[in-house]
């Protein structure tokens, strides 16, 4: 036997908007405009996906940091300063090299550290 959770489930974003507007009144003969529950389920679709690729780019870069660490620095440099590798000057490459190094020596964090204690304060409970 079919339960009318069966047949909500199934329901585009539109539809379902409706039905949650319509399942609310009959609660408590309170109105709720569809187009909150639609900004609601839109948002939390969106997170969904947001959470997902970020989890994606996490993965990729996870192995790129695992296979040459060096290699991944440089990469991260180079986007975060502007640099394109294949069009860098020979000043820029040692630059970029010399930081790398430095970074990969366990001399200097790759994280700011500003970035880290805003984070660590965020998460705090």
């Amino acid at each position: 036997m079919k339960t009318a959770y069966d047949e909500v489930v199934k329901q585009p974003c539109d539809k379902l908007d409706q039905t949650m507007q319509d399942m609310t009144y009959c609660y408590n003969e309170t109105v709720v405009p569809k187009k909150q529950y639609k900004k609601l389920l839109t948002k939390q679709l969106e997170e969904v996906v947001a959470v997902n690729m970020v989890n994606a780019y996490y993965k990729t870069l996870a192995e790129f940091n695992k296979g040459n660490r060096e290699w991944f620095v440089l990469a991260i440099l180079c986007i975060e300063l502007g640099v394109k590798p294949d069009k860098a000057s020979a000043q820029e490459l040692s630059a970029l090299q010399m930081i790398s190094s430095n970074i990969t020596g366990n001399q200097a964090p790759l994280l700011n550290p500003n970035i880290k204690n805003a984070f660590e304060g965020a998460t705090k409970t």
